[in-house]
């Protein structure tokens, strides 16, 4: 049987990635993408066995355009400047790129298949706070970070911030988050 040549996984992966975006994740389906591509859903199950496959691969894409836009906007920053513009560019991202963002953080850590773009997130984080860790674990300082971030988005998302923008809440949040780290380490 032949499969028709404008059909591959990253053809797929790109179309679903336009398709939530425009439509939502919720009206994401197999018979919606194949139409959009112009073939049958059964061409779709060749590349992705299931709708949850294809969603765990848009999820993993999409983390691997949360870090390469997070690395880009450290360019050769170190320490406090570059903690900072990873946090503008992950507001950036879940803001301009919601039902994206949104897959990603529901598919962190799937109980089958954690995505390979979360590790490396993860370690991304690691690295960003390495080295002004004060009295606690690096994991720790991490992971705090990460919380605020996301804790941030997600009250953007439900419109609770109450008309402040989200920019200026990240800016107060890290100017607390960083003199505490700075006054651990005198």
């Amino acid at each position: 049987m032949s499969y028709p040549k404008k059909t591959s996984r990253e053809t797929i992966l790109e179309a679903a990635i336009g398709l939530i975006e425009s439509n939502g994740v919720d009206e994401l389906s197999m018979r919606t993408l194949a139409a959009q591509l112009g073939v049958t859903p059964n061409a779709l199950y060749r590349y992705f066995s299931s709708k949850q496959e294809l969603e765990v691969a848009m999820a993993d894409e999409a983390g691997k355009m949360m870090l390469a836009a997070m690395q880009k906007a450290v360019g050769t920053q170190v320490g406090l400047d570059a903690v900072r513009a990873v946090a503008k560019t992950y507001l950036k991202f879940a803001r301009q790129r919601p039902a994206l963002y949104a897959l990603k953080m529901r598919y962190c850590k799937d109980e089958n298949d954690e995505p390979d773009s979360h590790k490396q997130l993860w370690d991304a984080m690691l690295t960003l706070v390495d080295g002004m860790q004060g009295p606690w674990p690096l994991e720790d300082l991490a992971v705090t970070l990460w919380a605020y971030l996301h804790g941030l988005v997600e009250l953007d998302r439900a419109d609770l911030l109450e008309g402040r923008k989200p920019e200026v809440a990240v800016e107060v949040g890290l100017d607390v988050f960083l003199a505490g780290l700075l006054a651990s380490q005198k």
